[in-house]
């Protein structure tokens, strides 16, 4: 009985281990700050900014009148954003 015990015991902590790596995000380049991000510009939907980044994947930024815009970026035009922790986009350049 005591090895069977001790089996569930593994199985359970090692199924909470892998639950809790599995629920991590991966996706911040630094969690503690901005990210700079860098791509075409695809669309502006009001105060949201589309971009490709270099990974082809498409990126949603916000802005707002404390975003500091430079270079009145149109769609088609490369971009580059300092981009905060839930998409907020501090500032955006057009390069």
């Amino acid at each position: 009985m005591k090895p069977t015990r001790s089996l569930f015991l593994l199985l359970g902590t090692l199924l909470f281990a892998m639950t809790t790596y599995a629920q991590e995000p991966t996706t911040p380049l630094h969690p503690a700050g901005a990210q700079t991000i860098s791509g075409e510009l695809l669309k502006i939907e009001g105060e949201t900014y589309v971009i490709r980044d270099a990974f082809g994947k498409e990126v949603r930024l916000r802005v707002d009148q404390n975003s500091k815009i430079e270079g009145s970026p149109k769609v088609g035009d490369r971009i580059e954003a300092k981009v905060m922790e839930g998409g907020w986009a501090s500032s955006i350049s057009k390069h």
